[in-house]
């Protein structure tokens, strides 16, 4: 997603944010220039989660998979990005510049504190990374920057935690049948449906909703974007990349994969709005999901042994729909199973019995 370095004498965000990005009335966020890569605030304890528990639950090492689709994300970002600076007649900077000019970006979006540590140009480089959301998301993100502005395959290892880690990067032939099927997937993202009714507050001065503002402190020094009301860590960052690993996981493991991270997302939701459902409700989380790009909740029906509810152009429906399900039996203070879930053209349908 687009960003600066300026903060919003207003509202208090990256001027960047605003001014770079477009909240839509259909309930995604895009960036705002070509080819508007949508994008989607990230709850970072629910990524890591969801990652650690899967390979539990699989008995399979999901990494590999995880670095291979943020770094086909982060090659498609980089390009448009590059390609955007072209058509408006700006030189390039060389390529040390770039990366700097990212390792700044890196911290509007709260990935965490960058800096280029060592760099030779078509051999090797590495990066010093303080408070990363991610190890191995963000080592496919630096990846594939690496490999956009050079046009060359990079694999990464990294050494260190989340704290301080340092990736080092290295020219390398790569996998090309599982480079091509990610490449794929990627390519495909979320089908989005137009439309949409929905109306924000924009900030006068930078045009971000104003409700971003007063849900989230915004903290570049400290490459952290934190909710205000649970005190999570959150990410500003695109949205195929995970797309990308959900399908991948698919193909490797099966079609069950889906179900289990559906059920794993439901967890981590119930603990999470339990703790907070003395201080809000049902129709104020739901008021939350399309301002993040999660998705537009059109309704939700309660009956007498049921719930059901449509969400419109969710980022991940088997994400969405467990965060959904944990929220609903979190608020309701009683269990309920599965029974149906749909996802068809950008429309997310789940029913829940008691």
């Amino acid at each position: 997603m687009a960003a600066d370095s300026k903060t919003c004498s207003n509202c208090g965000l990256p001027k960047g944010v605003g001014r770079g990005n477009i909240w839509h009335p259909n309930g995604v966020i895009t960036a705002r220039h070509p080819p508007y890569i949508r994008g989607t605030l990230y709850d970072v304890d629910e990524l890591n989660n969801l990652v650690s528990k899967l390979s539990e639950r699989m008995q399979f090492d999901i990494t590999p998979l995880v670095v291979e689709g943020k770094r086909k994300d982060g090659v498609r970002f980089m390009d448009s990005l590059l390609g955007n600076l072209k058509e408006m007649g700006t030189e390039l900077p060389p390529s040390i510049e770039i990366y700097r000019m990212v390792c700044r970006f890196c911290a509007t979006w709260g990935l965490g504190r960058v800096e280029v540590a060592e760099y030779e140009e078509g051999e090797k480089g590495s990066l010093k990374v303080e408070d990363v959301y991610s190890i191995p998301m963000f080592s496919g993100d630096s990846a594939g920057t690496f490999e956009a502005v050079e046009r060359k395959r990079w694999d990464v290892k990294w050494h260190g935690d989340a704290e301080s880690v340092v990736l080092e990067l290295v020219v390398s032939e790569g996998e090309p049948e599982m480079e091509q099927r990610i490449e794929q997937e990627v390519e495909m993202g979320i089908p989005c449906l137009e439309g949409g009714d929905l109306e924000y507050r924009l900030c006068p001065e930078c045009s971000a909703p104003l409700e971003i503002s007063a849900q989230f402190e915004w903290d570049e020094s400290r490459a952290c974007i934190t909710e205000r009301d649970s005190e999570k860590r959150y990410i500003l960052h695109n949205t195929n990349g995970i797309v990308a690993v959900v399908r991948s996981l698919h193909e490797e493991l099966g079609e069950e994969v889906e179900a289990i991270i559906t059920d794993i997302s439901r967890a981590y939701a119930r603990d999470y709005y339990s703790g907070i459902k003395g201080d809000s409700s049902i129709d104020a989380e739901l008021y939350k999901f399309p301002l993040r790009s999660w998705g537009r909740p059109t309704r939700l029906l309660r009956r007498r042994d049921s719930r059901s509810i449509t969400i419109i152009n969710s980022y991940s429906p088997t994400v969405v729909a467990g965060r959904l399900w944990g929220l609903l039996e979190a608020f309701e203070e009683r269990d309920l199973a599965l029974q149906e879930l749909r996802e068809e053209e950008g429309v997310l349908d789940l029913v829940l019995t008691i």
